[in-house]
């Protein structure tokens, strides 16, 4: 589902972050994974086709309780829309080549961090000395970029392996 770049630098960082001590995390936690595939299975259709919270979830192996809850969301920030009756259900919004992994990401989670000194300064007294945040942030960096530059149109057509 996710690009090799993407992969790859999710991969590094895991094994930066486990040789400097910083106990196992979800970098992209479960929610955030069912939407990231529900968008890809919206971007099949291309925003001509509505389809119901029920076939997403089914189709990309999504908990039905958790979908429509999901949908919503996705539907507040504006990334996609939805219709009443029986033809209703969601489609995209926008062009999947205009929609950010990063958007779908901020939208469910929240933006990712990894580690909270790169939030709020406060968060640790070492941050003005410490070589680990400065590392951290470098890394950062990185990820952001990686992910505001996958759309899901990069992902479309893209087989996993796992």
């Amino acid at each position: 589902m996710l690009t090799k770049d993407l992969s790859r630098t999710i991969l590094v960082l895991y094994d930066k972050l486990l040789r400097i001590h910083i106990y196992k995390m979800d970098v992209i936690r479960r929610n955030t994974d069912y939407a990231i595939r529900a968008m890809l299975y919206l971007s099949r259709f291309n925003g001509k086709q509505a389809v119901s919270a029920r076939k997403i979830a089914e189709s990309e192996g999504i908990p039905y309780q958790l979908a429509p809850k999901l949908m919503q969301q996705l539907k507040k920030a504006k990334l996609i829309e939805s219709s009443m009756g029986a033809k209703g259900g969601f489609k995209l919004k926008r062009r999947p080549s205009s929609i950010s992994l990063m958007e779908i990401i901020g939208t469910i989670q929240g933006p990712l961090e990894l580690n909270r000194c790169l939030i709020n300064l406060k968060a640790c007294e070492r941050v003005v000395k410490c070589p680990v945040r400065k590392k951290l942030a470098k890394m950062q960096k990185e990820l952001n970029k990686e992910l505001l530059n996958t759309r899901l149109s990069d992902l479309i057509n893209t087989k996993s392996k796992g």
